[in-house]
């Protein structure tokens, strides 16, 4: 949006901007009490090259923050992370997708909320904008803008001849006197330079995705309220006429794609990072900077083929709408409420009471009141139990048979501590191997399932692999490859179960 200029238009801005006010999700997260916390937040997960996540990770990540926010500041913030996840969703802060073939769903920010987020790291480090790498930027735009636009072929001859003469002096120069490589503190200016356009894209990005889906939008509600006919748009898609890509926030998408993906220029921008990464000035920048400048190319393959993907896929889905009925019902049912509508104003104007009669009878649905009189009270008595219950009598236990239920459902960890001191007091680091082949799985897996846990906390990892043999409880002889562990530290003595002699009855 581009303000008005001049004394009348200063009234005219007022409202533009009170509209925004009211509007904007950029200008209402940053107007929030708790707008620190919230950019705070976002600004954290979605950062890099994380510009999708899936739902369960965006709650695990907002609610591991949350914590540290509440301990480390007095920020008001008592609601679950799913609470905050959905609020933000509804103010417009992120935008929720459900993509087709997915289980989860997956969030990313609006295009407000990039812009809020710029707005406040353009406070927190400001950028120096007068440099002389932005203004022979300018200088440069600004001469191959005439350039462009000269149709004058003597003006167009002139000037390559200036610029081959510019070239080949400058060639002359590099043999007589060689390479004069700018300094490092004007390097670093080009970098932050390049690094600023760098992030100014996500917002960009964003910005045409949401201008795309508006266009989709606003073609679909053409064609519903019949500003434009579906035989109009299907015309179009027959002539192999893409609405939504040949729009303006299409068509200036696309040039960029094309470019990004062309072979040539592709190849060429990759050798370009790579070269500028391998110069000495790389180390004077921050560990970002130099993340930024690697996953350059990446980052703008990526974000680029969300854009594609989701032109793609408005374009088949426009296409679907005006080839399928889902068109027509949309327009018949317009149309019922527009005529549901205009009949009720025209009953409004012939109405003065809300007592009037209008001869037409509705059947009510849902709960019918009753009666008191009608109610019955609770009488317990009705659920009362006439069948006896029957009495057991006390039976005997044998105390081996329950200490062999107890072994069937756990792990024997004081006879596995034992085994393994046991063995020892004669190797000082024997394997899991090596101690079954002392004592036996008197459990089977379970008895090899426990010596692997007590290994992973009292031993270390040792190399190679060993077999680990058991017998399972048909007597089937098994045994497993396994990594070397060796116990290294003395295990705990603990109580060991109770082992009857003789039953014991009455327990």
């Amino acid at each position: 949006m581009t303000l008005s200029t001049g004394n009348f238009a200063a009234t005219a801005n007022v409202h533009t901007l009170t509209r925004l006010k009211d509007d904007s999700p950029a200008w209402a997260i940053l107007r929030s009490p708790l707008a620190p916390a919230i950019l705070s937040i976002l600004g954290t997960v979605f950062s890099g090259d994380r510009q999708q996540i899936e739902g369960s990770e965006l709650v695990h990540a907002i609610d591991l923050l949350l914590t540290d926010i509440r301990e480390q500041t007095d920020a008001d913030l008592p609601r679950s992370a799913a609470h905050y996840l959905t609020e933000w969703v509804k103010a417009g802060w992120l935008i929720r997708r459900s993509p087709q073939g997915q289980r989860e769903e997956i969030y990313e920010l609006s295009m407000e909320t990039l812009a809020a987020l710029d707005y406040i790291q353009t406070l927190a480090a400001p950028t120096r904008t007068v440099t002389r790498s932005r203004l022979a930027t300018l200088i440069t735009s600004l001469q191959s803008l005439a350039a462009d636009t000269d149709p004058d072929e003597t003006t167009a001859i002139a000037r390559l001849e200036e610029q081959q003469a510019a070239l080949q002096a400058r060639i002359d120069r590099i043999r007589e006197r060689g390479v004069e490589a700018i300094s490092d503190d004007e390097a670093i200016e080009k970098t932050h330079e390049v690094l600023g356009l760098l992030g100014d894209l996500p917002t960009d990005f964003a910005r045409v995705r949401s201008d795309i889906e508006g266009i989709d939008s606003n073609l679909r509600r053409a064609v519903v309220e019949e500003e434009l006919t579906a035989s109009e748009v299907l015309e179009n898609v027959f002539r192999g006429v893409d609405l939504i890509s040949d729009s303006e926030a299409g068509r200036a998408f696309n040039g960029f794609y094309e470019l990004l993906f062309d072979r040539e220029q592709g190849a060429r921008l990759d050798a370009t990072v790579e070269a500028v990464l391998s110069r000495d000035f790389i180390d004077s920048l921050s560990p970002t900077d130099r993340t930024q400048l690697r996953h350059l190319v990446g980052g703008l393959e990526g974000s680029a083929v969300q854009v594609q993907d989701s032109m793609t896929s408005l374009s088949r889905s426009l296409r679907r709408f005006v080839q399928s009925r889902e068109a027509a019902a949309q327009q018949a049912l317009v149309q019922s409420i527009t005529s549901a509508q205009q009949l009720a104003l025209h009953v409004a104007q012939h109405l003065t009471t809300g007592r009037h009669p209008m001869d037409i009878e509705l059947e009510l649905s849902g709960f019918q009141p009753r009666s008191i009189s009608t109610w019955r009270l609770h009488d317990p008595a009705d659920y009362r139990i006439t069948e006896e219950v029957e009495d057991h009598t006390v039976g005997d236990i044998e105390l081996a048979a329950m200490y062999e239920r107890i072994r069937a459902s756990e792990i024997d960890w004081p006879e596995l501590h034992a085994a393994v001191n046991d063995v020892r007091t004669t190797h000082p680091s024997p394997s899991i191997a090596y101690v079954l082949g002392a004592h036996p799985a008197t459990q089977g897996l379970a008895s090899v399932v426990g010596l692997i846990r007590l290994a992973d906390t009292y031993g270390e990892r040792g190399e190679g692999t060993e077999t680990l043999p058991w017998t399972s409880a048909q007597g089937q002889r098994l045994r497993a490859r396994f990594p070397v562990w060796r116990f290294t530290q003395e295990l705990p003595e603990l109580n060991t179960f109770y082992r009857p002699s003789t039953p014991t009855k009455d327990f």
